[in-house]
């Protein structure tokens, strides 16, 4: 039994020296030594980092998403490979060394946006909205174009020379060519050898010419009915209803070139006043002047009536310059 005791003691004191030994050589290696992964690359180690995790995940992300500018994503045929390791305290972690080392080891890719024209590549630019501007830009300055341009992305692995928008619209820009000249619209003219005649062209213009004269009101009454285009036609005067058999005067002084009926404005008289310009009076119950007549302003020419296309008393003003009509109101009520 005793010899067993002296056993068991010596078993003890060894056990005791054992831990003991243990405990300072983890306390050496842990002040002399620390967990890290050695990262290595085609069998070379390039460096150290202390967490794998995000190391791959910073790699990982820039493979799909490139470096957030021109760079869509990177092509790496070998991939790093990780080893659990302990290193001296005096080497530390260089996980930005390590990571430019893999990314450089790849391939980029550029993103562009080419602008195309019937499909063949003519320009590129760095963003989807400078490339939606080149074409919007065009379209509004009417580049002949624009209908056969189109853009799309391309990734290239050269670093392509990418334009501004203002340098691709003006090289792609085709000067739309000159307009044709109107043609002269075919004006009707009626003539009669015992009333003169009548312009009844459609022409209107919404400017404001001068005319050389100052005109009159030849009624007062009500306006009905506006110059201009409406849906169910043009209205090439102003009409200004009051009772029938109201005297109409001249609006400005000048020569009568047409008194008489005349399709849809009923018994019309039409002054000449001169350098162009012309004044109607269309629908009158009565005509008091005749075609050759010099009148003077304000004189009576006619009275009001419901002649031709009318559904009431009133009268038709028309202001004429070279046969085209100008708005009554640029000049009268």
């Amino acid at each position: 039994m005793r010899t067993i005791l002296i056993h068991l003691r010596k078993s003890f004191k060894l056990i005791i020296l054992l831990v003991i030994a243990l405990f300072l050589i983890l306390s050496m290696m842990y002040f002399l030594f620390r967990p890290m992964y050695a990262v290595r690359l085609n069998g070379q180690i390039i460096g150290y980092t202390d967490s794998k995790k995000q190391l791959v995940e910073r790699i990982n992300k820039s493979i799909k998403t490139g470096d957030g500018n021109d760079i869509a994503f990177f092509e790496i045929d070998v991939m790093p490979e990780y080893e659990e390791c302990y290193s001296k305290r005096n080497i530390q972690p260089n996980e930005e060394e390590v990571f430019n080392a893999v990314i450089v080891s790849g391939t980029p890719y550029y993103r562009n946006f080419a602008i195309l024209q019937n499909g063949e590549e003519k320009l590129y630019v760095s963003t989807f909205e400078e490339a939606e501007k080149v074409i919007a830009d065009l379209k509004e300055k009417k580049s002949t174009n624009v209908d056969s341009l189109t853009y799309n992305i391309k990734y290239s692995t050269d670093k392509l020379d990418n334009s501004t928008v203002d340098t691709a619209v003006a090289a792609l820009f085709v000067e739309p060519p000159p307009p044709e000249p109107e043609k002269p619209k075919k004006t009707t003219t009626y003539r009669s050898s015992g009333y003169g005649s009548v312009n009844l062209s459609q022409t209107v213009s919404y400017g404001n010419i001068a005319l050389g004269i100052n005109l009159t009101r030849p009624v007062s009454g009500t306006i009905t009915s506006r110059f201009g285009r409406r849906s169910s036609g043009t209205h090439t005067g102003l009409d200004i209803a009051t009772s029938k058999g109201t005297p109409i005067g001249a609006a400005a002084a000048g020569t009568v070139s047409w008194a008489a009926r005349r399709g849809g404005y009923g018994n019309l008289v039409v002054i000449d006043h001169g350098n162009g310009v012309q004044t109607y009076y269309g629908h009158c119950n009565t005509i008091n002047v005749s075609v050759g007549q010099y009148v003077s302003q304000g004189q009576t020419i006619a009275t009001i009536g419901s002649t031709g296309n009318s559904t009431g008393p009133h009268l038709h003003l028309e202001v004429r310059v070279d046969g085209t009509c100008q708005n009554p109101q640029n000049y009268l009520y």
